[in-house]
């Protein structure tokens, strides 16, 4: 291969290692979670424009980018087996780009799309033109890459005849393999495809173009919409591989490709005429008798290239590899997500017996306590908390405030709750000395409510569940609505 037999290699190493390690970035985002995974460091994300495969079946933020990373591994073994075998071995290769390549196409309608119809240019930033315009240069480049790659790959193939002294006879693919391409082109075509028909959905129904037209939507959500996405693809997917390469991903795996009767590349409206007769109900049943009906309705063949790799049963070790990633993904992530809820739930509890204990050894007249009762059964009581109103000495004067689901109540309710009752709240006094050994000291007793303490002479002892500055400013927020443009404005104001 010369110049090309390096140019394929390195495009693949360096493809298959950034999509790797930008993979890997996402499974660790994966693992953080969604909410603690809101930026992308600016390598990472300039590496990402490198990365041109864009695979899902959904839009599930856990297994986003399991299918990219599969496919980056395959690449990137190709990349391997090709350089060992100086170019011989292009299978895993010439799968992933003829991939690459279907991708790139819709990406670019995808993102036409959005240029034209949704992106308001004016609101852009000159760093965020410069992504939108860098992104459609490295587009273009990797459609250019991969639809070179695969026509030399396809250059350096011939089909598989056995010559005889009676006739030469060419091989044709096996009935397994038929079934093999069946199952891979649309797994293929639905990874391929699923991401551009989210991000439309998505899109449609954030604009109010459905709601002006209401025939169009009810289309969309009925059957045939789903009929018409499923063969439109079909006559992007098929007419495009068979026509430039003569194969489908799946044919580059078993080293397939499509001919006439003569045994050369059908010609376009051969292939539309095949890729018609694909959509006739259980067409795809058909190739276990003699002939598929889309081969034999448009006269073409599936013959197979000479062999010059490993053979492509060795393909399904991809299934196990699947099968560990579902199933650390189910079980790893469900345990690890278990353990993190666990430190971060004794955090806190950790980070509440400090607060309470800091607060408790250090009263002062801005403080309210919201208790929790003991050892009390009835029914329709109203749970308790008190405001320091005077220290002097060992005595704390305090008033009691009555407030119904008081525990852990917001501040702003507590708050509320002071205010209309702050004048005629009923006084007690309590012992300073027993107030500051009321404190936690770890999260038993503060669940098993050791420390507890009749405050208000009533028979009933309560534990401090939390305390308040009451004196704090907070913020509020106030929604009004401008009758004129009918446009949303709130308005914010601390209040003391």
């Amino acid at each position: 291969m010369g110049k090309n037999y390096k140019f394929i290699a390195i495009t693949s190493m360096v493809i298959s290692i950034s999509g790797i390690i930008c993979s890997l970035y996402m499974f660790y985002g994966t693992w953080k979670g969604s909410s603690e995974f809101n930026t992308i460091p600016d390598v990472i994300q300039f590496l990402f424009f490198f990365t041109p495969i864009n695979l899902s079946f959904t839009n599930k933020f856990d297994h986003l980018e399991i299918w990219n990373f599969v496919f980056y591994i395959l690449l990137f073994i190709g990349g391997l087996k090709f350089i060992k075998t100086k170019g011989k071995e292009t299978r895993l290769v010439g799968f992933v780009f003829s991939v690459v390549f279907l991708g790139s196409i819709i990406i670019f309608l995808q993102s036409l799309y959005y240029k034209i119809f949704s992106v308001k240019w004016a609101e852009l930033s000159a760093l965020q033109i410069f992504y939108s315009v860098f992104g459609s240069i490295t587009l273009a480049m990797f459609f250019y890459i991969s639809l070179r790659i695969l026509k030399i790959i396809k250059s350096q193939k011939e089909i598989d005849i056995v010559q005889t002294e009676n006739k030469i006879t060419v091989t044709d693919t096996p009935k397994w393999q038929r079934f093999f391409h069946w199952m891979i082109d649309l797994t293929v075509m639905g990874l391929i495809f699923t991401p551009l028909v989210i991000s439309l959905g998505y899109s449609l129904m954030k604009s109010d173009f459905l709601m002006r037209h209401e025939s169009l939507a009810m289309f969309l959500e009925s059957r045939w919409a789903l009929y018409f996405l499923v063969l439109f693809f079909i006559f992007i997917y098929y007419p495009l591989s068979e026509i430039l390469f003569g194969s489908t991903p799946a044919k580059f795996l078993t080293e397939s490709r499509v001919v006439n009767s003569k045994g050369e590349s059908p010609d376009s409206s051969t292939v539309f005429l095949r890729t018609l007769c694909r959509n006739i109900p259980f067409d795809a049943l058909s190739f276990l008798g003699k002939r598929g009906w889309h081969d034999s309705l448009s006269e073409t063949y599936v013959v197979k290239e000479k062999r010059t790799g490993f053979k492509t049963n060795r393909l399904l070790w991809i299934l196990p590899v699947l099968a560990i990633y579902l199933l650390v993904m189910f079980f790893g992530k469900r345990y690890y997500s278990e353990y993190k809820a666990e430190v971060e739930y004794k955090e806190a509890q950790s980070e509440k017996i400090s607060f309470l204990k800091s607060q408790i050894q250090n009263p002062n007249t801005h403080q309210l306590y919201v208790l929790d009762d003991y050892n009390y059964y009835g029914d329709g009581i109203l749970n308790l908390g008190f405001k320091i109103e005077k220290i002097e000495g060992n005595n704390v004067t305090i008033k009691r405030i009555w407030g119904r689901s008081y525990s852990e109540a917001a501040f702003s309710y507590v708050k509320e709750l002071y205010d209309q009752q702050k004048d005629t709240a009923k006084t007690f006094v309590i012992r300073k000395d027993l107030l500051v050994k009321m404190f936690p000291e770890n999260r038993t007793e503060l669940y098993d409510h050791v420390k507890r303490m009749d405050y208000f002479e009533s028979g009933i002892e309560y534990s401090i569940e939390n305390i308040y500055d009451i004196n704090a400013p907070f913020l509020t927020a106030q929604v009004s609505k401008d009758d004129n443009d009918y446009t949303n404005k709130k308005s914010y104001y601390f209040t003391y």
